[in-house]
């Protein structure tokens, strides 16, 4: 069996992307900043839900780190009322 440098140096391409690849796995790519939501009068919760959509998209947010995500970025009084929910909830 004779070594071949092309094969060597393919295989090891291959495996340095694969190791990337699943080193990222579970990461999102935090390219955007995520937008907040306090409730005031001049902010429309619609507007807030399509944003943070959009963030999630961008930043490649799995599933199962969204509303932890989304949690963390209300603010004020609406953050009151979700800690008051997570409360009763518990």
């Amino acid at each position: 069996m004779t070594f071949d440098a092309n094969a060597a140096q393919a295989l090891t391409l291959d495996l340095t992307n694969l190791n990337v690849t699943l080193a990222r796995e579970g990461r999102e790519n935090k390219s955007v900043n995520y937008p907040t939501f306090s409730g005031r009068g001049d902010e429309d919760i619609d507007d807030f839900i399509l944003e943070i959509a959009k963030t999630f998209a961008v930043n490649q947010v799995s599933d199962n780190r969204k509303h932890i995500i989304a949690a963390s970025c209300l603010k004020g009084i609406v953050a009151n009322f979700y800690d008051g929910l997570a409360g009763i909830t518990r």
